[in-house]
């Protein structure tokens, strides 16, 4: 047997492990099996391959399609998508409240708050 074959899924885990870490509070929308999207913040994932979204709003369709209308969101708040319900993930590549005061390193300019 190959050494490079056996060593690939624990290589692959850690690329996996590494994309993970960088989806950490970002905005994430969520495609389920039912159509149904789920728009908030990446939190974290299971080996199963649940997700827990926090901040989330539910759509009955993709929010961001063209010509689609507008409708109301529905607030889920904190919310766990089973994995074997996710169809499609997109993750921004920005992160979330970079210039909260709360993510600040020390008391510098939160004198006014």
């Amino acid at each position: 047997m190959n050494a490079e074959l056996v060593q690939a899924p624990e290589e692959e885990e850690k690329v996996w492990g590494e994309v993970l870490k960088s989806w950490l509070n970002k905005n994430m929308k969520v495609k389920m099996s039912d159509g149904r999207v789920l728009v908030g913040i990446f939190l974290c994932t299971d080996r199963a391959g649940n997700v827990i979204i926090g901040s989330c709003n539910e759509y009955t369709s993709d929010p961001d399609d063209p010509g689609g209308e507008a409708e109301e969101p529905r607030i889920l708040g904190l919310a766990m998508v089973p994995g074997h319900h996710i169809g499609r993930i997109w993750v921004d590549d920005t992160a979330v409240r970079n210039s909260s005061p709360c993510n600040a390193d020390s008391d510098e300019g939160l004198e006014g708050l």
